[in-house]
């Protein structure tokens, strides 16, 4: 029997699938269940930022009176902050409580900002790391590049700083030297970098002429970004790398492993499947590890990474060539 035992950010996987941050991770029970199926590891819901920005903004609006007093608007702003915070980490002990897989905590950050604090809280209530989900979307003309990437590298040493737990960066692509930004964010403090973040899609209703949310899944096909950049960055970097974002089946869980990923984390294809899926990805793992002679994960991890390749030209091509690919 192969054995799929791995390990990531310093922690003692079963096994590299891990069950990515969605809805789905909200609840004790869904968590008991993915626990239940066989995942190597949990992301919890995201708790946003914007939401409690809006919650505590909410409750002055609805308190107006008491902007008159400093001491209450400013005891208002805490009770909004504390509240939501203070759901979370219970939901965090609950897990804990009722599973034994690693649970890793997820914050979707767009400052440093209180986080620091939340971090250390995150710890104390028992989760075994912590997820930063941080994107900059680049579309203030009057913010430089090198303004939006500082974020990054605030948060990453703010918040790992304050913790004894290891951290990840959850990020997307959206950088002019992506190569440059990912090292140099691999030697901050974070333990890991889960690539690619898959952000809000927009899309347009043209018949009513107003604008609706796009594809809220992902499809196979786009688990090919991740792939290329993992296949690059793997033994470049000096943290570990995970993969997300169009893994659907076990092939593509391989296909991430072989390009150096050390866990891969799957969502889109738990809401279509259910979390029970858990159990059918690995068996195709274990499948194919049998097939091609491999006894672990170590012994075929990035053994198809650009640093091993027989030909690094071919993860930089950027353009379809016809004799190549058959088309014109």
């Amino acid at each position: 029997m192969a054995d799929l035992s791995t390990t990531y950010m310093g922690l003692s996987l079963r096994n590299p699938v891990i069950v990515g941050s969605s809805g789905l991770t909200g609840t004790v029970e869904n968590v008991r269940k993915a626990d239940e199926a066989g995942a190597g590891a949990i992301v919890l819901k995201s708790i946003f930022e914007e939401q409690i920005e809006s919650q505590v903004a909410g409750l002055m609006e609805s308190s107006e009176p008491a902007l008159w007093h400093p001491e209450a608007a400013e005891y208002i702003n805490r009770y909004g902050r504390e509240n939501a915070v203070s759901e979370y980490l219970e939901l965090i002990s609950k897990v804990k409580d009722a599973v034994s897989v690693p649970i890793i905590g997820s914050i979707h950050c767009v400052t440093a900002g209180a986080w620091t604090d939340f971090a250390k809280r995150v710890e104390q209530a028992g989760a075994d790391a912590l997820e930063l989900n941080v994107f900059v979307l680049p579309s203030d003309p009057r913010r430089s590049g090198q303004e939006n990437e500082k974020v990054y590298f605030d948060i990453a040493e703010a918040v790992a700083g304050k913790v004894s737990i290891p951290v990840a960066l959850k990020i997307g692509f959206y950088f002019s030297g992506l190569t440059q930004m990912i090292t140099r964010l691999s030697r901050t403090p974070v333990s890991a970098l889960v690539l690619f973040n898959r952000f809000y899609r927009l899309d347009f209703d043209i018949e009513k002429q107003r604008i609706v949310p796009g594809d809220r899944l992902s499809t196979p096909q786009e688990t090919e970004l991740p792939l290329r950049w993992i296949s690059i960055l793997s033994g470049t970097v000096s943290c570990d790398l995970a993969a997300t974002t169009g893994v659907h089946d076990a092939e593509g869980v391989v296909k991430h492993l072989l390009a150096g990923a050390k866990a891969v984390q799957v969502c889109s294809a738990f809401y279509r499947h259910g979390i029970e899926y858990v159990d059918n990805l690995l068996g195709g793992v274990t499948d194919w590890m049998d097939r091609h002679g491999y006894d672990s994960i170590e012994a075929f991890r990035g053994r198809m990474s650009q640093e091993k390749s027989g030909n690094p030209a071919a993860y930089e091509r950027v353009q379809f060539m016809k004799f190549s690919v058959g088309i014109e």
